[in-house]
């Protein structure tokens, strides 16, 4: 399981997204959503203190308007979406446009979607939205959509959260410390042959894991076991909306289409 946060914190700065992610910073965002009325910087001390840097984080979450100060009184001002705002919006696309493709084109199409879309506004969210993770080098894309609940034991979640390695205990064992770009060729070697219709030429750790994860099967014959694109779908119908509207449509839709799939992992070879 993911650990779990009281609130996540969306943005298209990417300097602060990243600073959010502190411990420090995620402490004193559980704390403020909790509070029922504004504090003083007292009972926030209180609250933390082995915090060395708490006026430094205060006057950071501040400046970004994620807390405010009024009357020497501190409280979170940073609106929380609590549910989905693009409900029917899915619901007119599930309808009129669902049935032009298969589930796993649009997925493919929603992973891409996941990869690059922002919202333009420093957003609260506090419910989990669905992840897609990948590895890549020149050749190849493999990606992996996570529900969100639960984190599946794939690649791409591995190598894009190493750093929790209890969350993939049969990766962690069998990969460990191993240079990425040097992995991520020679999983592209294998997936040639695979996709070739040939054996691989011998045993490996970067067998072992395609193996592992499902990427490729053995029996009963050499073969990939999970999508393959070159080319991805784009259907229209998302590209009239604003940035925040197309945030929490991309996210909802995916959420829907995977129904209860803990995750769908995908190929993109990428073109010559």
């Amino acid at each position: 399981m993911r650990e779990e946060l009281e609130m996540q914190i969306y943005t298209y700065n990417k300097k602060l997204e990243q600073s959010l992610q502190r411990d420090e910073i995620q402490g004193l965002l559980n704390y403020f959503q909790e509070l029922q009325e504004p504090v003083i910087l007292r009972e926030i001390r209180k609250s933390f203190p082995n915090q060395k840097h708490l006026d430094k984080n205060l006057d950071f979450l501040i400046d970004n308007d994620i807390v405010s100060r009024q009357d020497r009184r501190y409280h979170l001002s940073l609106a929380i979406v609590k549910e989905y705002p693009t409900t029917e919006l899915v619901e007119k696309f599930i309808q009129d446009v669902t049935k032009d493709y298969k589930a796993e084109e649009l997925l493919v199409w929603l992973g891409e979607e996941l990869r690059t879309i922002k919202i333009n506004d420093t957003t609260g969210v506090d419910f989990l939205l669905p992840v897609s993770n990948r590895l890549e080098n020149e050749n190849f894309q493999l990606v992996t959509i996570n529900h969100g609940e639960k984190l599946s034991e794939t690649l791409p979640n591995y190598f894009e959260n190493i750093d929790l390695p209890k969350l993939f205990p049969t990766l962690a064992v069998l990969i460990g410390d191993v240079n990425l770009e040097f992995f991520s060729n020679q999983l592209s070697l294998i997936i040639d042959q695979v996709m070739a219709g040939k054996k691989p030429r011998r045993d490996s750790i970067f067998l072992d894991s395609l193996l592992a994860t499902h990427v490729i099967t053995s029996q009963p014959e050499w073969q990939l076991n999970i999508p393959v694109y070159t080319n991805i779908i784009s259907p229209d119908f998302a590209q009239k909306m604003d940035n925040e509207s197309r945030f929490f449509f991309v996210h909802q839709l995916t959420e829907r289409i995977l129904g209860e799939k803990e995750s769908f992992t995908y190929l993109i070879k990428k073109k010559a």
